[in-house]
């Protein structure tokens, strides 16, 4: 049985993506991002879909089923979940502001929620009957991709996001499944106006981009005290307390996150506003980081009471927060936590398809995820050809001496442009489009942030380690492949990879095993040549673009000066000398 996944047919909602599920086994995944150069693209995923095909040798009328993770809703109706005067409350909040803004961004909305037969758009094209579309609940499909590749017999699993609508077609911000023996059981939906957005809220205020910047929040958290304003926002956010969710009255102001200029005229966007001149970026960045992980950890030691969980699969943006993931961990009834590669919605694609597959089959799938190397991957003759067509570079042929001759470059001080093999699904570079360096000076990551990536000089650098070092550089270290959970630093281990720890002594890891070649062999040689079995891993791509999906784009990374040298395939590419600097695109360009 063929299946594939979307995670919307609309092409009106962001991290649009594709997955090919074949007899309950993922065969091929990617997001259209990678494809058109746009971030977070939000069209119909065209040129993924003909790459899954392709991939697969099936026509579109060899799929059996097309499985979507986010039918037609209800928007409009839902904004009134909590109280008939909540959508009143932030309208008056605007009085004065920009009230014709709300209107503009609602309108359009109201017009897609109630027409669903636009939903349909992006399949009709192609002769697909709708027999065949099966538009599966939004937080079902997350959770699927969660538990469903988790290897766990038995879990409890949450799905927590902004928010996204149930079978019914209304707007949820969650829901909770028990799961056991390729079974999910819901137990529990997260209402609408608990939508994780408030975080997202607080983000663009502080003049970070909304989907793209709630990691950079988390991350400028820790060089703030949440105690200086904590006391004045734990109100602005939901609260779950004696089995119920209390709203934040003006909980309807944080739907207006995609609209900034709106959101800061809102009465809560005013606030945070005010906040941040008084007390400073930092200190409110923290503060927000401490009340995600209080409500979040308190809403799952509610959920182990009642349920008496060991182990936990999670998916939704929220799960993007590795230190939210990192402290679940630590709860002392829990055993694993699993989170899936492509938490974000972009995941749902992978989970419709799997959890469809599981309802036409009566059974599975359920099982341990080991790679996400799920996308396109490009052959040396391929590589070569494009290399042949660009007169600013040279390149030298190593063929199987290539890891170790990486490996000697990062000691030599050298930033280096990794593209090997299938690209990997998800946001995180995974040792197949990466750009590495050596990890034992934090000058090398001031110099990779603001010379070559032009990223916030806050932000930090993940560290990748062979996973049998692990537990010497980590505390309470488990394999972590996807690099979805953030670890604390031994003592006495943070000068060996300061340039891939955080302020705050954390670092977020991603574990390599053997059977990810050659990127084991790379580490591996690093660690012969200077003692320290971790490199410096961050993802191929300039700030503000996709992580590199063709070669063509690798080269032009190397053009651009965003690194040394650039190891692809079988080959190391370094600039001609005397080749005059490109200038790099402007970020959403679509180059």
């Amino acid at each position: 049985m063929n299946i594939i996944g979307l995670n919307d047919v609309a092409g009106s909602h962001h991290n649009s993506s594709v997955a090919l599920v074949r007899d309950g086994e993922i065969v091929f995944a990617a997001s259209e991002e990678r494809y058109t150069r746009v971030k977070y693209e939000m069209g119909f995923p065209h040129q993924a879909l003909r790459s899954a095909l392709r991939y697969s040798g099936l026509t579109p009328d060899q799929v059996d089923y097309w499985a979507v993770g986010y039918p037609p809703s209800s928007f409009y109706a839902d904004l009134f979940c909590r109280s008939l005067w909540d959508l009143p409350r932030s309208l008056v909040g605007l009085a004065g502001h920009n009230f014709s803004g709300l209107l503009k961004y609602l309108a359009p909305n109201v017009f897609k929620m109630y027409k669903p037969a636009t939903f349909r758009n992006g399949l009709r094209p192609l002769g697909v009957p709708d027999e065949k579309m099966v538009f599966l609940d939004h937080h079902r499909s997350h959770a699927a991709s969660a538990y469903r590749c988790s290897g766990f017999d038995e879990a409890l699993t949450i799905s927590m996001d902004g928010f996204g609508p149930n079978t019914n077609g209304k707007n949820i911000a969650g829901e909770i499944y028990l799961c056991r023996d390729g079974r999910m059981t819901l137990v529990e939906e997260i209402p609408f106006y608990a939508t994780a957005l408030w975080y997202s809220a607080f983000t663009v205020c502080l003049g970070l981009r909304y989907m793209d910047g709630e990691g950079k929040t988390m991350g400028l958290a820790a060089y703030g005290d949440p105690d200086v304003c904590y006391p004045l926002i734990k109100d602005m956010v939901f609260e779950y307390s004696d089995g119920r969710w209390k709203g934040y009255p003006h909980w309807v102001d944080y739907i207006m996150v995609p609209r900034d200029t709106v959101l800061m005229k809102t009465h809560s966007g005013r606030r945070i506003m005010r906040l941040i001149k008084t007390y400073g970026k930092e200190h409110v960045a923290a503060a927000a980081q401490r009340l995600l992980e209080e409500r979040i950890l308190g809403f799952v030691e509610s959920l182990h009471q009642r349920f008496a969980f060991r182990d936990v699969a999670l998916a939704g943006g929220t799960f993007l927060n590795v230190k939210v993931n990192k402290l679940i961990r630590e709860l002392p009834f829990v055993d694993q936590v699993f989170v899936h590669p492509h938490a974000s919605d972009g995941g749902t694609a992978v989970g419709a398809a799997l959890e469809l597959y599981h309802q036409k089959n009566g059974r599975g799938p359920c099982f341990k995820l080991q790679d996400a190397d799920l996308g396109d991957a490009f052959s040396d003759e391929q590589i070569l050809a494009e290399l042949k067509v660009c007169d600013q570079v040279v390149w030298e042929d190593l063929g199987e001496r290539l890891p170790d001759y990486v490996a000697s470059a990062l000691t030599q001080g050298k930033v280096i442009g990794w593209f090997q093999g299938r690209e990997e699904w998800g946001p995180r570079a995974l040792g197949r489009r990466s750009v590495l360096a050596d990890p034992r000076s934090a000058q090398t990551r001031d110099i990779i942030n603001h010379q070559m990536k032009n990223r916030e000089w806050f932000m930090p650098f993940a560290p990748s380690c062979l996973e049998e070092y692990g537990s010497l550089y980590f505390k309470d270290f488990c394999p972590s492949p996807f690099m979805t959970m953030a670890f604390d630093v031994i003592a006495g281990k943070e000068n060996e990879i300061a340039a891939a720890i955080h302020v705050d002594n954390t670092a977020r890891v991603h574990s390599v095993r053997p059977n990810n070649e050659p990127y084991y062999r790379v580490i591996k040689k690093f660690y012969e040549l200077t003692g320290v079995p971790v490199i410096l891993n961050t993802s191929f791509n300039r700030h503000g673009l996709p992580i590199v999906h063709r070669p063509k784009e690798a080269i032009d990374h190397l053009l651009w000066g965003c690194v040394h040298e650039l190891a692809i395939g079988r080959y190391v590419v370094r600039r001609r000398e005397g080749a005059v600097p490109v200038q790099a695109p402007a970020a959403g360009s679509g180059q």
